[in-house]
């Protein structure tokens, strides 16, 4: 049984709440979790992501998911999607207008680019990498040691999905690679691509492409000249000649980048003291979640399809999950160009 808290978001046929676990759950699931949630008729997406997620549940640069459950609610069958929370929230929300120091975004450039790596090895496109879909975690609670890592992986393809289906447009647009704009062949190069203008927007607070027309401003004073240079292998419009993730971690740009490794999740109980100072720590966490509530209601009670089992998908769906205000379809998304996060939204 879980126990659904606050709100953290929502898009247009879903949302993402705080949940509680049961001291029953199996021993790798922390006991606070992000469930994300829509109706059944709509879970394709979801579907899609739980399906790549329980490829990287070993990667500490990619967001864990620890299964699924469908439960009936108000009349409707829901998927739930549970998923490791991050209690700092996405890049997106710590940028505000002037970017975050450049130490930072190196480190947090360093953990993307370390998942990247495994993502397009195992042959996966992310297709929707931005500053909303990098979710921030900490070590020990406190934010002096906060880790990025990748989610929603609701629009990612495989290398077979992508040689068999038509080429379209897929992501958030201000992200998307030329090849990708054009609807041509793309690969894990859209992905490259994407990361240089989440990192230019990291370092200078501003989109890259402020308007259709306008041209990337590297003359921005706050881009160091390794920043410049790694950017211009990022932002290559021959997708052939564009780095790739391996070649980008031997920038120089990362070279003093130090990467903090995640703990490892577990369910045992703390004392009595460091229940409470954890408590604490957890409540200023919820704090800064402007949408959590106080009220507290379980999920999937009374339930004739809310079994627990981590297994079946259901077939046959094949709606997604919504569309953003450019008419790419993000998710749950409700950022400004309608990407989702997939905690934030």
């Amino acid at each position: 049984m879980l126990r659904r808290g606050g709100t953290l978001g929502k898009g247009s046929y879903g949302f993402v709440s705080l949940s509680f676990t049961d001291t029953d759950s199996p021993m790798n699931v922390p006991f606070v979790i992000a469930v994300k949630s829509c109706t059944l008729s709509h879970s394709q997406s979801l579907q899609n992501e739980r399906k790549f997620l329980r490829m990287f549940n070993d990667c500490p640069q990619i967001i864990r998911c620890f299964g699924f459950k469908v439960t009936q609610e108000d009349d409707s069958h829901l998927y739930n999607l549970l998923l490791e929370y991050a209690s700092v929230g996405s890049v997106a929300d710590r940028l505000g207008e002037r970017g975050l120091p450049e130490f930072q975004v190196r480190k947090h450039t360093k953990n993307i680019l370390l998942g990247l790596s495994l993502i397009h090895k195992k042959g996966i496109i992310h297709c929707d990498l931005k500053p909303h879909n990098i979710l921030l975690t900490t070590t020990n609670g406190y934010n002096s040691d906060v880790v990025a890592k990748i989610a929603d992986f609701g629009l990612a393809l495989s290398s077979e999905q992508n040689r068999k289906q038509k080429q379209g447009l897929r992501g958030t647009k201000r992200f998307m690679a030329p090849e990708s704009l054009l609807k041509q062949e793309y690969g894990p190069g859209v992905d490259i691509w994407a990361l240089g203008c989440t990192v230019y927007e990291m370092i200078t607070g501003k989109p890259l492409w402020e308007s259709s027309n306008s041209e990337p401003n590297f003359e921005n004073p706050k881009l160091s000249p390794e920043a410049k240079d790694f950017l211009n292998n990022c932002l290559v419009k021959n997708p052939s000649s564009r780095w790739t993730a391996d070649m980008l971690l031997n920038h120089s740009f990362l070279k003093i980048a130090d990467i903090v490794q995640p703990p490892e999740f577990t369910r045992k109980r703390p004392g009595y003291h460091s229940m409470y100072f954890s408590r604490l720590r957890q409540n200023k966490a919820l704090r800064r979640q402007t949408h959590v509530r106080d009220m507290v209601t379980e999920i999937g009670a009374d339930s004739e399809s809310g079994n627990s089992e981590l297994g079946t998908d259901s077939e046959g769906r094949n709606s997604e999950l919504g569309a953003d205000s450019e008419g790419e379809n993000s998710g749950l998304g409700v950022d400004s160009e309608g990407g989702n996060s997939s905690q934030s939204c």
